[in-house]
């Protein structure tokens, strides 16, 4: 409060979110709280721009009437001034093309670019981008990118994928990067991207996601049922040596699985719980 009455912008919107909200020791006071954002708004500060936009979008109480108008003018402000968060909100509106805004790809697109520029770590906005170089929706991307693909689903699969969906995204774009690189063949030794995708396919299992569980049936009957190596198929009741450290290749005996650990499958099985995407494609 003492920062607030000094001035201090966020100090000013920290105020005003507490007495708003009634927490952090502040009374519910939504008319003090108001003023008190005003006040950083009359700074241009973006987040306090994009708080009040928020305000005037739903409303409060008997405080502040709505007004799509006045909510898309902050946001676009805050935007325009630099704040992530409004670049991101922006975007899916143009995306969608509601609350006022056209619908338009390129601004959507430009957006969030914005959002990942500011901040490489926006997951919002990786989010975005990443899903619109999967999935090119409605043509929002002309030119869609495998390796961007990978490059911004990883952000969210790296650190916030609370239900496993990401994961399971992310391992899909570095099955199509693969083909993009390879010409199709996911097994070549040194440059094997199988370990990574059960490593991936696994990780998405275990947080919850059931298209996981189900991809990774497929794949492991698949495996067991061929040497990594020799290509020999199993017979009935026959089990192939499965690798120890990335359980995701079988081998017809030990000297097929000394032969493929020399080949390139050393380089592979170690690299394949490396999390950053860019991290990975460099690894030795």
């Amino acid at each position: 409060m003492a920062l607030a009455k000094r001035g201090v912008a966020w100090a000013q919107m920290a105020v005003s979110k507490c007495m708003i909200n009634g927490i952090g020791g502040f009374k519910k006071q939504e008319k003090s709280g108001l003023e008190w954002v005003n006040k950083a708004v009359t700074q241009n500060y973006p987040p306090a721009l994009y708080l009040l936009s928020d305000k005037y979008r739903f409303g409060l109480a008997s405080v502040l009437r709505k007004s799509q108008a006045k909510a898309n003018e902050l946001l676009v402000k805050s935007a325009n001034l630099g704040y992530g968060p409004a670049n991101v909100f922006l975007s899916n509106m143009h995306f969608q093309g509601t609350d006022g805004f056209e619908k338009d790809k390129d601004e959507a697109y430009y957006r969030a670019s914005v959002a990942m520029a500011l901040d490489g770590s926006d997951k919002a906005a990786a989010m975005l981008l990443g899903l619109w170089h999967q999935f090119p929706y409605e043509g929002i991307i002309t030119e869609p990118s495998d390796y961007l693909a990978c490059y911004y689903l990883n952000h969210v699969a790296a650190t916030e994928d609370h239900g496993g969906m990401y994961s399971y995204l992310y391992c899909q774009s570095l099955q199509t990067l693969n083909k993009h690189l390879h010409n199709g063949p996911l097994s070549i030794p040194g440059f094997d991207m199988v370990p990574a995708l059960f490593f991936w396919m696994r990780r998405s299992r275990d947080l919850g996601y059931s298209h996981a569980l189900n991809q990774l049936k497929k794949w492991e009957s698949l495996g067991q049922s061929l040497c990594a190596n020799c290509s020999k198929e199993a017979q009935n009741g026959e089990k192939f040596k499965q690798c120890s450290k990335c359980r995701a290749h079988w081998y017809c005996s030990k000297e097929c699985q000394v032969e493929a650990w020399g080949a390139g499958h050393k380089k592979d099985c170690k690299r394949a719980r490396v999390i950053k995407f860019e991290d990975y494609l460099n690894a030795e």
